[in-house]
């Protein structure tokens, strides 16, 4: 089967992309990486639906394909494919991972998402596990019954979906067609934007999965007692469609949608999920789109985005107006909200909504609004939003040394971070996939944005030692966590932080992918040492779960140091710890872990004191003692 990696050749990281540039923009990944052209092609909702597509409506034709098969009296034919190779047809399953063949392990559309896949649905599945390109191209057809639209003045298509190109866009060869006699047809473009080249869902590769296609048919099937749908797919060497939930209704004659919203704390597109409050901009950047989906104008349109801190109080706010908004139109929201000096640290809630003159009798008000969430912390970056988004939205999979082909030892997967201020660095924490296996490893790594390029091996800045996963991680929900050799300090400027995954006897590890919020293709890379091509490195990733974890800086929060005389020993120490103190009182101890979490806390009165740290995990801990005043940090090392 081919390679569909993008690789970086054909991104052109620039090799002046070193870690003395801050701005994201300035490595040309994708046009997506410029807020100036952040439309309909780049931020979706935390559900990527569009609202269009999403709302209840009263549709007068409905099918969910839990029949068992393609309904009856459908038909479904390759026109072009020649007699003796495989055709590529519309095909009838319950089973959302059916097209995982098919996805040539893209982890964006390993199974079919639609919410009712698992009662049905259906599929062409255009790479038929060929080796090779076909010689020619497919013409794909399905066709449906007549469907009564007799006294229907408008008329509505919608459905969930989800497709893959390689070859041929979307835009021009993916269409909806429609047919009073089943011999003249009006084409309709379900996927308007959509083209081959990078991976930046809806517009280029993939589309969302799944996508609320809304189609306005009232063209050509307003008031006819005889519609045939046809859905058309002319491809080469694609991956597949998925079709599901398909609904014929009705326009409503009120209806604001709020198509998607985002916060990208840098501006140059990537939401991260975690953000250092010492790394923390001054200003988040926030936008949003939205339609007029109704029948009729919406005057007087406002989009407001407030910020609320982790205490639920607004601590900033932004608004777009938009005097007329006619049928069909689209408007973007693009703007800054000015973050504390010293923000707290917690979980960040931005809720965008709109209203108008009309907003009262809008038909789907749960479509008027939508939230984005991240989180400030002492010490953690991470790209992905584990454990920071809610549960009910959070999408999840996993990418590792069973996902490619001759790839098991060494896989890469690299977020970017952006450093802002100075910092010392100690060591990452990862989150494995569910198919992690007890005695693999990975070796975290950092590299400068320089060094990752096309054609050879990116020399790290840092590493730590393997980090083997045992029985404890994966009863700790998958998260595991290693210091650097050596800590790490790194100045303002763009690194690549990685884990280097190795499968040890057959044993293998997965990293979790947060695909809930679509990336700028270059926030996550994957390297490969081992690919016939020779290219390396590709921007497949959405969201590694890969995180940097910094020095917690006690001072940070205002505390004053300056306790003397303490001892700790042995150090390294293999379990049990002695602290020695010059001054005697009434003191505390508090151990942290390399991402910052406090571990143990003890109190003595004296000189001195023991603590076992037998069961934590190997690795760089922080100690702190105070008498109340005075604190002092110390750094050991836990075999």
């Amino acid at each position: 089967m081919k390679t569909r990696y993008i690789s970086l050749i054909a991104i052109a990281i620039a090799a002046t992309a070193t870690a003395q540039s801050t701005q994201f923009t300035s490595r040309p990944f994708n046009k997506g990486f410029d807020p100036a052209t952040m439309t309909e092609a780049h931020r979706p909702a935390s559900h990527p639906a569009s609202g269009a597509g999403s709302g209840q409506r009263d549709a007068f034709y409905t099918e969910d394909f839990s029949g068992g098969g393609i309904p009856a009296g459908w038909t479904t034919s390759d026109d072009m494919t020649p007699t003796g190779q495989t055709p590529v047809l519309f095909q009838w399953s319950d089973d959302p991972a059916a097209v995982t063949p098919a996805a040539v392990n893209h982890p964006l559309i390993l199974t079919f998402n639609a919410p009712g896949a698992s009662n049905g649905y259906l599929w062409a599945n255009s790479d038929r596990g060929l080796s090779a390109a076909p010689g020619s191209n497919h013409l794909t057809k399905l066709t449906t019954t007549s469907i009564d639209c007799s006294g229907r003045a408008s008329v509505l298509l919608t459905m969930k979906s989800t497709i893959g190109v390689f070859d041929l866009d979307a835009s021009t060869n993916c269409k909806v067609r429609v047919s009073t006699n089943g011999t003249n047809w009006t084409d309709f473009a379900p996927f308007p934007c959509l083209t081959t080249g990078d991976i930046n869902p809806p517009c280029e590769r993939f589309s969302y999965n799944p996508q609320s296609v809304a189609v306005d048919i009232t063209s050509a099937a307003a008031m006819q007692s005889t519609v045939y749908l046809q859905f058309q797919w002319q491809g080469g060497w694609e991956y597949y469609w998925a079709i599901d939930d398909l609904e014929l209704s009705a326009f409503p004659d009120h209806d604001l949608v709020m198509n998607y919203g985002y916060t990208s704390q840098f501006g140059d597109g990537i939401e991260y999920g975690r953000v250092p409050e010492t790394q923390m901009p001054s200003t988040v950047n926030v936008g949003a789109e939205i339609a007029n989906f109704g029948l009729m104008d919406q005057t007087n349109v406002t989009v407001h985005v407030s910020l609320l801190d982790p205490s639920a109080t607004e601590i900033g706010s932004a608004n777009t107006s938009i005097p007329l908004m006619h049928h069909g139109d689209t408007a973007v929201m693009n703007e800054f909200i000015t973050m504390p000096a010293f923000p707290a640290v917690g979980i960040y809630t931005a809720q965008f909504t709109v209203t108008s003159d009309q907003i009262d009798l809008d038909e789907n008000p749960a479509n008027n609004s939508t939230f984005r969430y991240f989180a400030a912390t002492w010490d953690q970056y991470s790209l992905d939003g584990i454990g920071i988004l809610p549960d009910s939205i959070l999408s999840l999979t996993a990418v590792g040394t069973t996902s490619f082909a001759d790839n098991t030892q060494d896989v890469r997967l690299m977020n970017y971070y952006e450093i802002l201020n100075p910092n010392v660095f100690i060591g990452v924490e990862v989150v494995v996939g569910a198919n992690t296996q007890v005695g693999s490893y990975f070796i975290a790594a950092v590299y400068d944005t320089a060094d990752v390029q096309v054609g050879q091996t990116p020399t790290a800045l840092v590493e730590s030692d393997p980090r083997v996963i045992t029985q404890q991680d994966l009863d700790n929900g998958g998260r595991a966590a290693i210091s650097f050799l050596d800590p790490l300090v790194l100045g303002p400027g763009a690194y690549y932080v990685s884990a280097n995954l190795h499968q040890e006897v057959g044993q293998d590890i997965s990293i979790s992918d947060d695909v809930t919020v679509p990336q700028p293709p270059g926030a996550s890379l994957i390297y490969l040492p081992i690919d016939a091509q020779n290219r390396f490195v590709y921007s497949n990733g959405n969201a590694w779960a890969v995180r940097l974890a910094q020095f917690y800086r006690p001072n940070a929060i205002g505390e004053l140091p300056g306790l003397e005389g303490i001892s700790l020993s042995p150090n390294p120490t293999a379990g049990l710890l002695h602290i020695r103190t010059e001054a005697s009182g009434n003191m505390t101890v508090e151990v942290f872990n390399a991402l910052g979490a406090k571990v143990r806390t003890a109190n003595f009165t004296g000189n001195s004191t023991s603590l076992d740290l037998t069961g934590n995990a190997a690795g760089i801990y922080s100690v702190r003692i105070s008498d109340g005043k005075n604190n002092t940090v110390q750094r050991i090392a836990l075999q």
